[in-house]
């Protein structure tokens, strides 16, 4: 396979949203003290890592290089989830859920290779599955005013 210049900087930029999206939701979890909420964003932050390892997989296929060394934990900028309300967090992460399905959906239609086109449409729609989890997390937030602050499991 001949090396995609541009599919792998893209690869190489999905791959960061995924670090940048594991630690969002981490932080997130800590935010919380309804344990089956923090496990439900822990869920969310473990599949970022699974992506970002399918990922790594398909550069290496797409370029015949590693990924190398990215940023991770504190050296890559997420944001300051200390300093908003939780249902900002939620609604900034259903946002980022939002394109990262956008961005997967334009990788699989741009690449040649049906290997790749058919994995990353399979990664936009796992995206898709956390922003329907994020949505259905924010409405029960919303009309549950305290849900996520409850001790009750």
């Amino acid at each position: 396979m001949v090396a995609n210049v541009k599919t792998g900087k893209t690869l190489l930029l999905a791959i960061q949203n995924e670090i940048k999206a594991r630690n969002f939701y981490l932080a997130i979890a800590k935010k919380v003290k309804n344990p089956l909420v923090r496990r439900k964003f822990i869920s969310l932050a473990d599949d970022e890592v699974e992506h970002r390892q399918a990922l790594s997989r398909l550069y290496w296929a797409q370029t015949g290089t590693e990924v190398g060394d990215l940023p991770e934990g504190e050296d890559v900028q997420t944001p300051d989830v200390e300093n908003m309300s939780l249902t900002e967090a939620i609604e900034l992460a259903i946002e980022a859920e939002k394109k990262a399905v956008e961005l997967y959906t334009r990788m699989a239609q741009e690449t040649d290779d049906p290997r790749s086109q058919w994995f990353l449409e399979y990664i936009a729609e796992f995206e898709n599955g956390h922003y329907e989890t994020l949505t259905a997390e924010l409405e029960r937030i919303k009309n549950h005013p305290g849900w996520e602050d409850s001790e009750v499991s």
